[in-house]
């Protein structure tokens, strides 16, 4: 049975656990929910029912019926609000929607800068990776909108959790870009200005370790994608 939008939502895999199921508990209103797992380290039979588990991203485009396309990392949950603006948004006639997105920080909303493509019809969308390790889908339209509400990344609950999710996020990006045949590139490095230059809040001690984490894990990803190549002899 159809949800309240005709939207898949997707979420790209990386830990699992609690953070895997808030993610999925956010867009539990969508037609219907998968989980792409590039990395295969998410157990299938830790899914809710009917949450489909994907390995590879380039099947992502066949494995769905809905006509568009919503897609979150693990660390980022939809809000209600955005959930409104998506089905709004599937109505009012573009092919594709850029959502921005906001960093809970100790309390502090941090709106980040820029606003990737995250909203696209099914027809149109495919992954993308960009600077920062920064999740997007890329979309071959001339039109695109924009969502006014954002997705909420979740802070850690503690530096150890923290360090140990973006162990796991690196590697799933990591693993996604070598499923699309991405080639490491020193340009994808820039993962600490978005936290830096975000508004609200000061630039306190919790923020430049948000923006360290960030860049540390723009260079992970990347030191794995070129052992990926190197174990795959490319």
């Amino acid at each position: 049975m159809r949800g309240a939008a005709d939207v898949a939502a997707a979420v790209l895999g990386a830990h699992g656990g609690a953070r895997l199921a808030r993610a999925l508990g956010s867009v539990a209103w969508a037609s219907e929910r998968v989980v792409i797992d590039p990395a295969g380290r998410i157990d299938a039979a830790t899914l809710p029912p009917a949450v489909r588990r994907l390995e590879s991203p380039r099947d992502l485009a066949d494995a769905s019926d809905a006509r568009w396309l919503l897609l979150l990392q693990e660390d980022e949950v939809a809000t209600p609000e955005l959930a409104a603006a998506v089905v709004d948004a599937t109505t009012s006639g573009a092919a594709a929607y850029r959502i921005a997105r906001a960093l809970e920080l100790r309390g502090v909303t941090l709106r980040l800068p820029g606003a990737p493509i995250r909203l696209a019809r099914r027809d149109t969308a495919r992954l993308h990776v960009g600077a920062g390790a920064s999740l997007a889908l890329g979309a071959s339209v001339a039109r695109v909108g924009r969502v006014a509400a954002r997705l909420v990344i979740e802070e850690a609950g503690s530096l150890e959790e923290a360090v140990e999710a973006l162990d796991a996020d690196a590697a799933a990006l990591a693993a996604l870009l070598h499923a699309l045949r991405v080639r490491p590139r020193f340009s994808a490095l820039a993962g600490a200005a978005p936290v830096l230059a975000a508004r609200g809040g000061p630039l306190g001690w919790g923020r430049w370790i948000a923006a360290v984490l960030a860049g540390y894990r723009a260079f992970v990803v990347q030191a794995k994608l070129w052992e990926a190549r190197a174990e795959g002899g490319a």
